[in-house]
């Protein structure tokens, strides 16, 4: 830029004769902008694709920190069809999942906003993606309102249900017909599985949609088949546990609709799913993901829903404490990413 040249944007920008800024500074000023801008379209080109990705991506509210995941498409092999029923294609897939949990567990959300949000950063090419969102009923406490209502404003990706606060009085249901409501209309997103899952589960997201991709996306049911031993557990009718399964979007809406869900409500919410769907023929693809989504083992014997952690593990339940996170975390190498520096010492 000539001497000319910028002083003939000084004039244009109002700086007249008096002005603290003189020519030479504003060259230097814009100098400085256009080096900004090569470092990061150039230099830096993944960190501005990140940002862009978290501050507009998937089907989140623009510009707020919803945890808006994606992943590679070979993280996972698909979950067995346990009903021998058709299969989706290899297109993307766009899953909600649901986190049930209550309005005063700040550090629990805190946490899985941590966690979740790192496994998006790490896969930022989108092959297919899933919604995060925490849920919960009317919030009751007046300091949970004006706590939960920052959330909202700062994170965006909580839904408060319009119900008591329960865990086997409806809240699934409520749960489901909301969301069939709320994303029913032009213009809404569509999802292909909804997910209910517990605040104590642990998700390896990339593995979740691997899983899906391969999955049916019309009167399919994905998550754990109980009872998993029916040599040594009363024999329930088939049910996927409620440590996280998936109904997709067709199955979603008749859940909404349905006279079976709608008049029988109140029990073990995870089994009374189970038995909305069995009582009405409903759900013939059925995916089985033992031993890829289990319980947490700790001192516990082993067992066929309960086992020591494997390498291409889709969920882990009973995470209950902190210590367990930790170990759980710890040994799928969650904190590898850490940069070393002399501000902490771990």
């Amino acid at each position: 830029m000539s001497s000319s040249s910028s002083s003939s944007l000084y004039k244009q920008l109002g700086l007249g004769a008096g002005s603290p800024v003189s020519p030479s500074h504003l060259l230097l000023l814009v100098l400085g902008a256009g080096f900004l801008a090569l470092t990061v379209f150039v230099v830096h080109p993944n960190e501005f694709r990140i940002q862009s990705f978290f501050s507009g991506g998937g089907c989140g509210r623009p510009g707020t920190d919803a945890v808006d995941v994606a992943s590679a498409a070979a993280a996972a092999s698909p979950a067995k069809n346990v009903s021998g029923g058709t299969t989706g294609d290899a297109a993307d897939v766009r899953v909600l999942v649901g986190i049930q949990t209550l309005p005063g567990k700040y550090e629990r959300r805190n946490l899985l906003r941590t966690v979740y949000s790192l496994q998006a950063r790490e896969q930022p090419s989108l092959a297919g993606s899933v919604d995060v969102r925490f849920v919960f009923c009317n919030v009751t406490s007046p300091v949970d309102a004006v706590l939960v209502a920052l959330e909202i404003i700062r994170h965006g990706d909580i839904i408060v249900l319009d119900c008591a606060e329960n865990m086997d009085g409806g809240k699934t249901y409520t749960f489901f017909s909301t969301v069939a409501r709320a994303f029913n209309g032009t213009g809404a997103p569509r999802y292909d599985y909804v997910m209910k899952a517990d605040d104590d589960t642990y998700l390896r997201l990339p593995a979740l949609v691997a899983s899906l991709r391969g999955a049916a996306r019309e009167d399919a049911y994905y998550g754990l088949v109980m009872p998993c031993d029916r040599d040594n557990f009363y024999p329930f009718p088939p049910f996927m546990s409620g440590m996280g399964y998936a109904l997709s979007w067709d199955l979603v809406q008749w859940v909404a609709t349905a006279e079976e869900s709608r008049r029988d409500r109140v029990g073990p919410e995870d089994m009374w799913t189970g038995r909305w769907l069995n009582l009405a023929g409903r759900a013939k693809n059925r995916y089985d993901n033992a031993p890829r989504m289990y319980n947490y083992r700790g001192g516990s014997p082993p067992s066929c829903f309960r086992h020591d952690f494997i390498p291409d593990t889709i969920a882990v339940h009973m995470l209950k404490d902190a210590a367990r996170w930790a170990e759980t975390l710890r040994y799928f190498n969650v904190t590898a990413a850490l940069p070393p520096s002399p501000l902490y010492h771990l």
